[in-house]
């Protein structure tokens, strides 16, 4: 998985950096930890706390990803096909005396006002909370980003 975020497609780039200098502005601190991600890194998530610990990591090994341990075998994500693969999204951790605090609603909560704000959509509102969750298709469906389209500002 990529932390890249020239991996991200122009216009979703350009929303994640005015989210950086608009969360900086309110002492907002944070780091990209996903950008992009391959069919095989999805699907490797996608069967965590599906499959057993022992077919996660062969599907983990084979996109390229740390193994994991049977404690750490829960679900992380709902979607087989996520907006991650054709660039359109990133994750965020909030940053706390300078080490990643994925507990801090509080911050997440300021932070996901400020994405929607710039037309982003936040994970926070979705049913299976994911906090650090931002994207932008730019009101594409997952059927044209598949054909090719991307999302311009």
């Amino acid at each position: 998985m990529s932390r890249d975020i020239n991996a991200l497609v122009p216009a979703v780039r350009e929303k994640l950096m005015r989210l950086q200098a608009m969360a900086e502005e309110q002492d907002i601190e944070f780091i990209v930890v996903y950008t992009l991600r391959t069919e095989a890194e999805q699907h490797a998530l996608f069967a965590q706390g599906r499959k057993t610990v022992e077919e996660v990591n062969r599907l983990r090994k084979e996109a390229g990803l740390a193994p994991i341990t049977d404690g750490q075998n829960r679900l992380v994500t709902k979607l087989l096909t996520s907006v991650h693969m054709f660039g359109c999204a990133f994750d965020v951790a909030v940053l706390k005396d300078g080490k990643t605090d994925w507990q801090d609603t509080p911050a997440y909560e300021r932070l996901g006002a400020i994405g929607e704000s710039l037309g982003l959509r936040w994970g926070g509102r979705f049913s299976f909370r994911d906090w650090g969750h931002f994207e932008y298709t730019g009101g594409l469906s997952l059927q044209e980003l598949q054909a090719g389209k991307r999302p311009t500002v």
